[in-house]
């Protein structure tokens, strides 16, 4: 009798797996949240190599039509299963649809203002008295949050309503033309016009954007199937981004000949920009940035709450409650189970080494090893691209006073909390790294020097008015600095950092607590 349960057990074991091939694969729907472009490339290649079939389903995926225009609706209703939004998915969940955001693919988003060059417009305060050209709505809120964040009065822009096409800026009836950095600039480009770009990027607003979701239905009734489509999309976009040329092979053949190769060409790079796959995970989701994104919302009066809404968020960590596995499996499982355990324990473990390897372990910023592998990547940067880049040198003044005084562990605390100034003073993208003792430098990416200044010196500001509580005692100090920029691109790492070290010196020879330009004239 044993010998017969054994056989049946090894049986069943064999035979189980092409049973589970055989079953019928799941028909879903994709809305997509506009035409066919490479903007989806990662869910068409998810479904030309097939990992959509591996994973039991066959995915329909369905551009924008008069019929279908509302990725949010389509999803909600039921007629589509999933879905890909922009950061205003937040505020459709605040206002009761009940969407859940599985990842974000765009870790920058790409709604830009674009003015002619032509027009010497270079910053959202010079828009602020022109024509606008954009859809004013909650899909624009970064756009706006521009605008509210320098201190304009919203209710005084002259927006009129989008045409959906750049020639109202080439004929210059509008100063400025919302789009997407994939898109409308190859347009321009083609034309020979020149153009700036006005990114909320540029200013600390940084929106998620073509957002993956589904609806709470969904993600109840069929959590694994969730799993399994978010990651057969995700695997499809690490190929489509990989095989840029193969994907737009696929593109053009099955889906949609209304760009050109090259124009495919010019959006796949610039797709692969906003999504830095070689940084970032791909799908990554920061839930606190999604809190910032919520705030900026409320304070545009779209919504009634600045916290993310409950069960936004995907947790991709979801089980399954209809465990049917066979109990001959068990121990199998377990042993994989432990081997998943100890796999996720070395990769965590390993995150954590590359995380430490690249901060420093007291004040939490980036260390000098991060800073000499980054600084030289941004000039080859800045010189391709033919963009801004300054670095600022930081001192803290007379910090061998305050170590004398109250000791090395007060010098820690004040060390901390100046770099918490710092941090909080600059962009998203920009860079701070300690550069050694109680100096730092930060770069500063597509940044002029005298904006460089102007920034630098409102931190100073901030900084002397800054108090560090030790054991009771009130601890200020002040900082110096210099700020060197490039000039004519062939600058090195060592020459801008002399540059920016010679103006600090200069601060100091000034009597401290002052900012000063390097002399690169």
């Amino acid at each position: 009798m044993h010998k017969r349960h054994i056989l049946f057990l090894l049986l069943g074991i064999f035979f189980l797996p092409s049973a589970l091939s055989s079953k019928p694969p799941e028909e879903i729907n994709l809305q997509l949240r506009w035409l066919h472009q490479f903007q989806f490339a990662g869910y068409y290649m998810a479904a030309n190599k097939g990992y959509y079939r591996d994973a039991g389903l066959r995915v329909r995926i369905l551009q924008v039509d008069d019929i279908h225009s509302s990725p949010v609706e389509e999803v909600v209703s039921g007629r589509a299963q999933y879905g890909i939004g922009n950061s205003g998915l937040i505020n459709e969940r605040q206002k009761g649809k009940p969407v859940v955001v599985l990842a974000a693919l765009f870790q920058n988003s790409p709604n830009v203002w674009i003015v002619r060059k032509d027009s010497n417009i270079s910053s959202i305060t010079d828009l602020a008295s022109k024509r606008l050209m954009m859809t004013k709505n909650s899909e624009n809120a970064e756009l706006m949050a521009l605008f509210q964040k320098e201190g304009i009065d919203l209710t005084k822009l002259n927006i009129i309503q989008s045409s959906f096409t750049t020639d109202d800026l080439i004929n210059k009836k509008v100063a400025a033309y919302n789009g997407y950095s994939t898109n409308e600039p190859y347009y321009l480009k083609a034309k020979g016009i020149e153009y700036t770009i006005i990114s909320p990027r540029e200013y600390g607003i940084n929106f998620y954007s073509d957002c993956l979701f589904t609806s709470d239905t969904e993600l109840k009734d069929h959590p694994q199937r969730v799993k399994a489509f978010r990651d057969a999309s995700l695997r499809g976009w690490a190929y489509a981004l990989a095989h840029p040329e193969e994907t737009i092979d696929v593109i053009v053949r099955e889906y949609s000949q209304a760009k050109s190769r090259e124009h495919l060409r010019f959006e796949a790079a610039a797709i692969h920009h906003l999504m830095e796959p070689d940084l970032i995970q791909i799908g990554h989701m920061n839930p606190a940035r999604w809190e910032k994104i919520a705030q900026t919302y409320h304070s545009l009066g779209f919504s009634k709450s600045d916290t993310i809404p409950k069960g936004f968020i995907y947790d991709s960590n979801v089980t399954n409650e209809k465990k049917w596995l066979y109990y001959s499996l068990f121990i199998a499982l377990g042993v994989i189970a432990i081997i998943a355990a100890i796999a996720s324990y070395i990769y965590r473990l390993n995150c954590t080494i590359k995380e430490q390897a690249i901060h420093d372990p007291l004040t939490g910023v980036y260390n000098r090893h991060y800073l000499d592998d980054m600084l030289p990547r941004e000039l080859t940067r800045a010189s391709r691209e033919l963009s801004q880049l300054s670095i600022a040198m930081i001192d803290l003044d007379h910090f061998k006073v305050i170590n004398d005084t109250y000791g090395h562990s007060a010098g820690d605390a004040v060390l901390k909390n100046i770099s918490e100034c710092l941090v909080s003073s600059i962009r998203q993208n920009d860079f701070i790294a300690r550069f050694g003792g109680e100096e730092f430098i930060i770069i500063m990416p597509g940044m002029p020097s005298d904006q460089a200044y102007d920034r630098m010196e409102t931190c100073r500001k901030e900084i002397e008015k800054t108090v560090t509580l030790y054991k009771n005692k009130k601890i200020k100090i002040t900082i110096s600095g210099g700020i060197s920029s490039c000039i004519t691109y062939h600058e090195t790492q060592d020459e801008l950092i002399k540059l920016a070290d010679d103006a600090l010196y200069k601060s100091k020879e000034d009597g401290r607590n002052k900012i000063t330009l390097a002399n690169q004239h």
